[in-house]
């Protein structure tokens, strides 16, 4: 086996344990099949620059995060300019898998979802 998919795939595998989400939830959201997600984590295949994007964007790291890394170079790594703010960082497991479902829905999903919340702190200000 590839040792950079392997490397891949027990970062996916970790991050989506972080988040607390299945497989399925993450598939879901790049809108692709739970076994090809496996695929991913098992290091028998590698995801599309288009679906690293997304995870990226869903488990809040930057992108180059899935990138094999040269233990031998000095380059500054994006990861090293990119911190995430203290927030983020104090973020619940439970709270961090809900930013990751948010993060995966369409525009007017999260419109409706920000609407629901704006209405249901209205009514606990009552």
């Amino acid at each position: 086996m590839d040792q950079a998919k392997k490397d891949l795939g027990e970062k996916l595998r970790a991050l989506r344990e972080d988040y607390d989400l299945t497989q399925g939830q993450v598939a879901e959201a790049l809108k692709i099949d739970r076994s090809t997600y496996s695929n991913y984590e098992l290091g028998k295949s590698n995801p599309k620059l288009d679906k690293l994007v997304k995870l990226a964007h869903i488990f809040n790291v930057p992108p180059d995060t899935f990138l094999p890394t040269d233990e031998q170079s000095d380059a500054v790594s994006l990861r090293d300019v990119v911190r995430p703010s203290s927030m983020v960082k104090s973020l619940s497991k439970e709270e961090r898998g809900m930013l990751a479902v948010y993060r995966s829905l369409t525009r007017e999903q999260r419109l409706k979802i920000n609407e629901e919340m704006a209405n249901m702190a209205k009514k606990t200000g009552e």
